[in-house]
């Protein structure tokens, strides 16, 4: 029960007003929450990554502190350019990015373009933690599902 409870948590807050930070989620919410499910087997880096519209680039918007992506060196405005050796846009989509058989400890390097010049990083892969999954989750409910919900919007009308 606890890896749910920051999940409820956030699903208290319904009675306070709703806001769509983010864009609805395209997804059924049964479906994203197994979206979400599956995240507990794939490695974790800890950073938003903003997809340029135009040019397809991967950016990192944020990184969480504390996170691999931190103690590898990532920082906002870095541009992703091979993530384990992969592009990407294989890494974050699906499976082709990563080894099924990866374990806390492995380690990736991390291609990014930094101020015009490209780095390697050293990133040492983990789980995400539950009380960081469980809140991404109860924020993404509220901003990607709830939000756009009649009642959600009547509560953003007032």
């Amino acid at each position: 029960m606890r890896r749910w409870s920051g999940l409820m948590f956030a699903l208290l807050l319904v009675a306070s007003p709703v806001r769509a930070e983010q864009p609805r989620c395209p997804l059924p919410l049964g479906e994203c929450m197994a979206q979400f499910g599956a995240m507990r087997d794939r490695p974790w880096m800890g950073v938003e990554v903003v997809r340029d519209s135009v040019t397809g680039a991967r950016h990192v918007g944020a990184v969480v502190p504390g996170s691999p992506a931190d103690k590898a060196g990532l920082k906002s405005g870095d541009v992703l350019q091979k993530v384990g050796g992969v592009d990407p846009q294989l890494w974050f989509a699906s499976k082709a990015g990563w080894k099924a058989d990866w374990k806390d400890g492995d380690k990736a390097a991390v291609l990014v373009s930094r101020g015009g010049h490209n780095r390697t990083l050293e990133m040492e892969l983990g789980h995400v933690p539950e009380e960081t999954l469980a809140a991404m989750i109860g924020i993404h409910v509220l901003e990607g599902h709830l939000a756009y919900t009649e009642e959600g919007q009547a509560h953003e009308e007032h």
